[in-house]
């Protein structure tokens, strides 16, 4: 917030509009302030790690070197650059009564949210009403569902240039995913609960950002990725950055509960910049 828009905070004659224009000001200035010490953490961590020693850091930002510690130790944590900057919305499907092939665990919105917010992220989860097109090119999305809630999705997963999504239909029991380059299949189920999620950072529609995708082939599957993303978010965001990527994950989960006991990486998390991707949709070659 500029001295401009503080001076017109203040200007405010009536006092409850002036209360909540000062409340919402402080509430993006901190937005600001946690994206920026989250940059200014990363980049001395990297620097760090190329060999620059805290004083050598600190003596070219006009810090002391006690100070440069100090800061890359407080503050969001880095790798929470892999859900980029600014504000965060986590897209879900309304599921009004019953089960909706493609919807997440009914847990996993809120779960994701608290998540993004122990990063430093402000948050808003939106639902969208499954069957219809779903508006992808905006800032900050995470999207949770897979192919069958939108035809957008459908759309945007099909161009993954690694990992190809079957769409699933009612009773289908053959859903799978396959890893194109290993020439393999995977599909959830086996000797004890198990169940396999989608995520990926796919290119929007119009070009001009990224979305980042969800979808687990069943209701735990959602939240065994977000238990990896808790637990796993610096692997994640050393080998993808901010890069297009897709990778699945293994979740066995417990039978009563549908809670996941463990969640892994089960196929290399595969950057997309060297690969030719299909055209989004709306594009042609």
């Amino acid at each position: 917030m500029s001295a401009d828009d503080v001076a017109r905070v203040f200007a405010i004659e009536d006092k409850v509009e002036r209360l909540k224009a000062a409340t919402d000001g402080v509430a993006a200035a901190q937005q600001t302030i946690n994206e920026l010490t989250r940059i200014r953490r990363s980049v001395i961590r990297d620097l760090h790690d190329e060999g620059w020693t805290f004083a050598r850091i600190g003596a070219a930002a006009g810090l002391s070197r006690a100070r440069i510690h100090q800061v890359s130790t407080q503050g969001p944590a880095p790798e929470g650059l892999f859900f980029g900057h600014g504000a965060l919305t986590v897209l879900v499907p309304e599921v009004r009564a019953g089960r909706v092939i493609g919807a997440p665990d009914p847990a996993a919105p809120q779960r994701l949210s608290e998540l993004l917010r122990e990063l430093g992220f402000s948050v808003e989860i939106e639902h969208f009403l499954p069957g219809r097109p779903v508006d992808l090119n905006r800032n900050g999305l995470v999207v949770l569902g897979g192919p069958e809630l939108s035809p957008n999705l459908r759309q945007l997963i099909m161009g993954d240039p690694r990992l190809r999504r079957t769409v699933a239909r009612a009773g289908d029991a053959r859903r799978g995913i396959e890893d194109r380059a290993a020439r393999r299949v995977y599909r959830p189920g086996g000797p004890e609960p198990h169940d396999i999620a989608y995520l990926a950072r796919l290119p929007r529609p119009d070009g001009r950002g990224s979305v980042v995708m969800i979808d687990g082939m069943h209701p735990p599957g959602s939240l065994g990725a977000i238990r990896l993303l808790a637990t796993r978010l610096s692997t994640l965001h050393e080998r993808a950055s901010t890069q297009l990527f897709s990778v699945l994950v293994a979740c066995r989960f417990d039978r009563a509960t549908g809670e996941p006991l463990e969640a892994d990486l089960l196929t290399p998390i595969y950057r997309h910049e060297s690969e030719t991707r299909l055209p989004a949709p709306g594009q042609h070659r």
